[in-house]
């Protein structure tokens, strides 16, 4: 029973990943095939000298940029799925616009000198969709622990595609990573952060929930509660601290990551107590 309800919260969670909704995995997962590709500025089509048809690096990062701002706007339009029903409706459309996506960069011509990490990043990216999808055929398989990994496996090449796109000024395609997880986000403003890892629906997660809050505010340190659904956070505990079950309790210090790690329900008397030492 705990692994069927595992598989109807979890099922929409790689196409959440795909499709940038709530989370912002991927940040241009695609356009619409429809939309035109946006035209390089500034170069003469009927060129005859192959250099003069590259683009300026300000010029492709504009392009990237407005590429992957576009994608926002029609992912958007997707709606969010609920039910394996709308994961099987969806997804395929997910990955057209991701197909669209890639194809409209790599048809983007970058200065000589940037073309290879352009070209990684891009590799980078095309394989963060591929394991995403590996990672969606898991879960229909219902083989959870699998999914966990295969999903912490994109976020890593996701990344690295987004240092990448950071580093070349398309700024707009290199969102949507681990660190912008509401973890990493609370632990920039508390030294000490509990985070509860649970499943909607789950009594036994809900009062995990509510008593490390509780515990969490004896001793003043941040809270955060990650659903499972938070595919960024998770990839996060998964590649880190090999959390592979729900509910879970991860006591967080500054700089220092996890220091305690409870699996399983924890009262507030046990989470404050952990957040205390994890201070000292």
């Amino acid at each position: 029973m705990r692994s069927q309800l595992r598989l109807r919260v979890l099922l929409p969670v790689a196409v959440l990943a795909l499709l940038g909704l709530g989370y912002g995995a991927f940040a241009f997962t695609g356009t619409p095939a429809e939309e035109p590709a946006p035209k390089p500025l500034g170069t003469p089509a009927a060129s005859k000298d192959p250099q003069q048809a590259r683009l300026t690096r300000k010029q492709w990062r504009q392009q990237a940029n407005l590429i992957c701002a576009g994608v926002e706007a029609e992912i958007a339009k997707l709606g969010e799925p609920q039910t394996p029903a709308d994961v099987q409706l969806t997804l395929p459309n997910t990955l057209a616009l991701a197909d669209t996506a890639l194809v409209k960069l790599k048809a983007l011509a970058p200065p000589k000198r940037d073309e290879a990490r352009v070209n990684k990043m891009i590799k980078y990216f095309g394989g963060f969709v591929k394991v995403e999808t590996q990672a969606s055929a898991a879960l229909v398989a219902n083989d959870i622990a699998q999914f966990v990994d295969l999903n912490s496996l994109a976020f890593e090449l996701n990344e690295k595609g987004n240092r990448i796109a950071s580093d070349l000024g398309a700024g707009k395609c290199a969102s949507g990573g681990r660190s912008d997880s509401v973890l990493a986000r609370q632990l920039k403003h508390h030294r000490v952060v509990v985070a509860v890892l649970y499943t909607p629906g789950s009594s036994v997660d809900l009062l995990t929930v509510a008593e490390a809050r509780a515990g969490a505010g004896e001793v003043h340190a941040g809270f955060v509660a990650i659903d499972v659904t938070d595919t960024r956070s998770i990839a996060l505990l998964a590649s880190r601290y090999d959390v592979r079950d729900a509910p879970a309790v991860l006591v967080f210090a500054r700089w220092r990551g996890a220091v305690n790690v409870i699996m399983g329900y924890a009262d507030r008397e046990t989470v404050a107590q952990a957040a205390e030492n994890a201070a000292l």
